[in-house]
């Protein structure tokens, strides 16, 4: 943990059982829900395991969030018992400390296993369209994305993985702690908010697995100590969430020649990965997020549902064993979500004649300019290669004329002057003239969700 705690998978174990008797002994029963709050700890990886193990369902708290968020998940989730570390418990009246509501060590007993698409954890989506939706994490699924990665980075006993996301996200647990435990790795938890202490981790501890968003990599790559030499054990890294810009792969690996890259596509309804790309495919492949991985399918349709020829963009579907079961108590967002066993990621996309996945755009953030349709991540991804700029984000504005316009929100590198008409021309000589930004606004850094992606609606907020 990353207060230095340390245990062994057989320690774990008894932590794990004497946690479930000891909510069981509270009088919940299977099926209802625990909120925890606390940042990455052994006990926030115990009270996960416990709820799985008492058939209970746990709402982990994103400490990013304000309490009238949590409020509203709290009230939705019908919670029964909130458990808190010591610097969220003001913010929670009524919570319990964790700590001490779950220490203690039993002999692990073999009691009866768990439906295979209950569900021992939710969620919660970020919210951007409307009221976050509660996207149950189901025992099933858990299992094969945890086989799924674990075969794809063939980890092995005594190898080390940093897990940054906190426990609650869905690629914690199912990209680093469960694949980790089938393999006898070891699992280094660190709830850090620094790139660089991030990579001085790395080295410390050894690591042979990382992954994190590509803005995280973004700035990581600022820091001296993320170089072969100070990383030798790295052999794998992965960016996702978020599009895998080609000058980020290009500086990572001129710095970590020996590391492979893996560009992870997936959401929480998938339990974290669907599709993915493998270092010797970047060149060939380059914005692509990949091939489904064996066990899911990815199709483009049109709205009228019918599945598109390929290299035709569209809405994304998936089916697979990572697909969730649905939304806790939302029965109408789960049928309008999941149609015969498939997925509406709500992405646009289009997929070559070899299966590859492009994603161009979230649907949300499709601009329709005077009929035509601008995909954002499109040009994100032409003024992320140039030279001056260091991040971006395109949304819509409101135009009066061709309904919404292409705004430009730009970092600049330090030391650039780098003026708006630069910005349009560098769009323009690469993509169609009307995907070239009409507004351009330079900001000294760009406002992030509580996942950690850029809060597009606020942007589009301000320029309303």
């Amino acid at each position: 943990g990353p207060d230095g705690t340390a245990t062994s998978y057989a320690g774990f174990a008894r932590r794990v059982q004497a946690a479930a008797d000891r909510l069981l002994d509270r009088g919940l029963r299977p099926g209802e829900a625990v909120a925890v709050a606390d940042r990455n700890s052994l006990e926030l990886a115990v009270a996960i395991f416990a709820c799985a193990r008492a058939g209970l369902v746990l709402l982990g708290l994103n400490t990013r969030l304000a309490p009238p968020q949590w409020a509203y998940m709290l009230q939705h989730s019908r919670v029964r018992l909130t458990l808190a570390g010591p610097e969220f418990r003001p913010a929670l009246a009524d919570a319990q400390p964790l700590r001490e509501t779950l220490l203690g060590d039993a002999a692990w007993s073999p009691g009866p296993a768990p439906a295979q698409d209950a569900a021992y954890a939710v969620v919660y989506t970020s919210g951007t369209t409307g009221r976050p939706k509660a996207s149950q994490v189901v025992h099933r699924c858990s299992v094969h994305s945890a086989m799924s990665y674990q075969r794809v980075l063939g980890l092995r006993p005594g190898e080390r993985t940093a897990v940054l996301f906190p426990l609650y996200y869905i690629s914690a647990m199912h990209a680093h702690v469960l694949p980790a435990m089938l393999a006898g790795a070891t699992c280094v938890l660190t709830d850090t908010t620094s790139p660089r202490d991030y990579v001085r981790l790395l080295a410390r501890e050894a690591i042979s697995w990382a992954y994190a968003v590509p803005s995280w990599w973004r700035l990581a790559v600022r820091s001296p100590e993320l170089v072969a030499a100070e990383l030798p054990g790295l052999r794998r890294l992965a960016a996702g969430g978020a599009p895998f810009p080609a000058d980020l792969v290009a500086a990572l690996r001129q710095r970590l020649p020996a590391t492979r890259l893996i560009d992870v596509y997936g959401l929480s309804e998938t339990h974290s990965p669907a599709t993915m790309l493998f270092d010797e495919e970047f060149a060939d492949r380059p914005g692509s997020v990949g091939r489904p991985l064996p066990c899911m399918e990815a199709a483009v349709r049109g709205d009228d549902g019918r599945e598109l020829p390929p290299e035709t963009a569209g809405e994304l579907w998936l089916r697979g064993s990572l697909v969730t079961t649905g939304y806790a108590g939302d029965p109408a967002a789960t049928a309008a979500a999941i149609v015969d066993g498939w997925f509406s990621t709500g992405d646009v996309a289009r997929i070559d004649s070899d299966g590859y996945v492009y994603v161009l755009d979230r649907t949300k953030d499709m601009i329709n300019r005077g009929g035509t349709k601008v995909f954002s991540a499109e040009v994100e991804a032409v003024l992320l290669a140039h030279p001056d700029i260091e991040d971006v984000a395109v949304v819509a504005a409101p135009d009066p004329l061709a309904g919404e316009a292409v705004a430009a929100y730009v970092v600049r590198r330090p030391g650039a002057t780098l003026d708006p008409a630069a910005v349009r021309g560098w769009v323009r000589d690469r993509l169609a003239d009307y995907a070239a930004p009409q507004l351009v606004r330079f900001v000294d850094a760009l406002p992030r969700n509580a996942v950690g992606k850029t809060d597009k609606p606020l942007l589009r907020a301000e320029l309303r």
